[in-house]
Order: structure tokens, then sequence, then C-alpha cells
């Protein structure tokens, strides 16, 4: 039998999604523990080649090298599709207080969302949870595998902290900026916390999107004050 290494390289190069270690161990029959130090290891073998080993969206996948961003973007991508800046920020506020729904996003937005949450799902970086038990049971909104993957997390604990005065869900309610003083504090203060600033993010561009997630972020809930 092909050593584990291998094995598990064939097992990526095919999964559609990220692998979970409970999945790889189901697959080959090995402990988490050796499938953990054989991804290592893989990953240590592929340093120098044009894919890599990538721990994201809550597993593991083969993934093409950051430093051939820019010949796979050409290869793949053109014309480039960028995200609108209410794009960012609406996807933002979703990430942040989801479950949510349409309604609590334009309440925080102040415009209609219909047409870039549908923008959003078809790019399946949003998706529906269910519906909230109230009346009218309104959609209920998260983020996809896909948000985690281009934004390069783990999962959705890794987000950049909000300051203490940014819109929140307490007790199952979103909880708005209080004043407008306080609100342009809090969002200097995301936009503070980080550096740099792209005006265009493409949306397909995973490098580029996972080494500047914090500040494109911030960047969308700045865009609230």
């Amino acid at each position: 039998m092909p050593n584990l290494r291998k094995r598990l390289e064939a097992i990526l190069f095919v999964a559609a999604e990220p692998a979970t270690l409970d999945q790889l161990a189901e697959a080959t029959g090995e402990p988490p523990a050796s499938i953990k130090t054989a991804l290592k290891e893989l990953g240590a073998l592929l340093h120098d080649r044009g894919i890599i080993v990538r721990e994201v969206g809550g597993g593991y996948r083969l993934s093409s090298s950051p430093d051939c961003r820019d010949d796979v973007e050409r290869f793949l991508l053109p014309p480039k599709t960028y995200m609108s800046p209410a794009s960012l920020e609406t996807l933002a506020i979703v990430a942040y207080l989801q479950p949510v729904t349409r309604a609590e996003v334009e309440s925080i937005r102040g415009v209609n969302a219909d047409g870039v949450m549908g923008t959003l799902e078809q790019r399946r970086l949003i998706k529906e949870l269910g519906r909230k038990d109230v009346v009218g049971r309104p959609i209920l909104y998260g983020t996809t595998t896909q948000f985690l993957e281009a934004f390069g997390l783990r999962s959705l604990d890794e987000l950049p902290p909000l300051p203490e005065d940014a819109p929140r869900r307490v007790n199952g309610q979103v909880l708005q900026f209080p004043h407008a003083r306080e609100r342009a504090a809090a969002a200097n203060q995301i936009h503070d916390s980080v550096e740099g600033h792209e005006d265009e993010v493409p949306v397909h561009a995973e490098a580029k999107l996972e080494s500047s997630v914090a500040d494109e972020l911030a960047k969308a809930m700045n865009g609230l004050a």
C-alpha cells in the first residue's frame, strides 16, 4: 500500500471541499494523529512546488501557491470580477451577525439589500440557514465554507474583533450603533487597527483576500459611518 502522504495527497486532489481529519481518517483507516503528521510532512514536501496544503474552512485541501497567484488568475479569471463596496459592507454584516435576516442587514445599512444579497448568494459567499421563528418567518442568512476559503480563515473565530460600540447580536436582537458619534468612533477604531487599503478586491483572488481580510472587513464596516 502507498505511504500515507501519497494516499492523502490523492484524496485531497479529488476533494471538492476541505476534508476534515475525521473524513481523512475514515477514508484511510488511520488515526487522526497519524493523519496530522502525514499532512505536515506533505506540506513540507510541497513547499517549493506550485501547490500547497492549506488548513481552511475546518479541513484541509490542496491549493495553488500564493506565489503563483498572478499566473493562475491570468489563466482562470479573465476578465476579473470585482466586489463593490456595498457587497463588502453587506458581507461583513452577515459574517459578524449571522444568522441574520435581510431586514436586519437593511436596518444597519439603511438601504435595500435585495440585489447585493442575491449577488453574494450567487457567488456562494452567503447561504440560507433556515427561517426565523417570528411573524412572517423571514429567511436567516450566514456565510459559507467558500467564504472561509476565500478569506483564508479556519473558522469564524478568526474574524477580526469588533469594537465595543459596533452593531452586535444580544439576546437574539441586533443592536445598532447607539449614536452617530459612537458609530464613527467605532468604525475608525476598526480602520486604525489594520494597515493598508485596497480600492478593489477581486472576488476570486484567493491569496489577495487572504492577506487583507482584516482590512477588507474593516473597510466594509467603516462604510457604515
